[in-house]
Parts: structure tokens; C-alpha cells; sequence
């Protein structure tokens, strides 16, 4: 599968993983980055630009999903739906949208999503 590296996107999703690691916490070896979504299910294509797993009783939990768009790019209700679907797919507690200039997210709640910013590493694996 091509790489998308080298894409206007790609400084956007280097700025959010520094910000994850550098300023939350977020171990770097818990994140994959331009995951594919086809071992979820073989007819998409599509790719999370950055996803975070937790280590949960030996299994990898999802615990945030990342989509990355162009500096220009407004972050609007598409770009949100779009890192929602993936999350069908692959249910994680936070959704991020960011652009480079703004960082959008959501945490999962009872009822629905709620806007919050992310916080550190240790509150945000653990869902109490």
C-alpha cells in the first residue's frame, strides 16, 4: 500500500505525535501511524493517520483515533465524521481532528461524544 508520507499532512500528524508524547505522555511505541482499517474489515481502505492502543489483560485496547487533514483544511463536522467512522470499526474513548493550527476532541460518554481536551496519558488509558 503506497505511503502517504511526504503529504501536506504528514508536519500535522509529526506535531500531534510530538504533542502526544512530549506533552501527555503518550508512550510512542503505543502508537501506529497510518493503520490500516482493512483487517477490520477487508472492503475499506481507508487509514487512521494515527492510532494510540493501551495494553489491557494481553490485549491491545484502542484508546484514541487521530485523523490529520492539511494546514488549510477546516476542521468541520466531515473531517469529525470521518474519524467516526473509523471508530466503528475500531471503538476507542477519544476521537482527535487537527489541522495543525486547532486540535479537536471528543471523549466517549455514556449517550454520546464530548468535547474535552485531551488530557494526560495515565487519565486518558483509563476510563475512570
Amino acid at each position: 500500500m503506497k505511503s502517504l508520507r511526504g503529504t501536506p499532512e504528514e508536519p500535522v500528524r509529526q506535531a500531534l505525535v510530538r504533542h502526544l508524547v512530549e506533552d501527555l505522555g503518550v508512550p510512542r511505541q503505543c502508537m501506529r501511524l497510518e493503520m490500516s482499517l482493512s483487517p477490520w474489515d477487508r472492503k475499506v481502505r481507508d487509514r487512521v493517520d494515527i492510532a494510540v492502543f493501551s495494553a489491557a489483560g494481553g490485549t491491545a485496547e484502542p484508546v484514541l483515533l487521530a485523523e490529520c487533514k492539511a494546514p488549510g483544511i477546516p476542521l468541520d463536522a466531515e473531517v469529525a465524521t470521518q474519524v467516526r467512522r473509523y471508530l466503528r470499526l475500531l471503538p476507542a474513548r477519544w476521537a482527535v481532528v487537527s489541522n495543525g493550527r486547532q486540535i479537536l476532541s471528543w471523549v466517549a460518554q455514556p449517550g454520546g461524544w464530548i468535547a474535552r481536551a485531551l488530557p494526560r496519558w495515565e487519565e486518558m488509558r483509563n476510563p475512570d
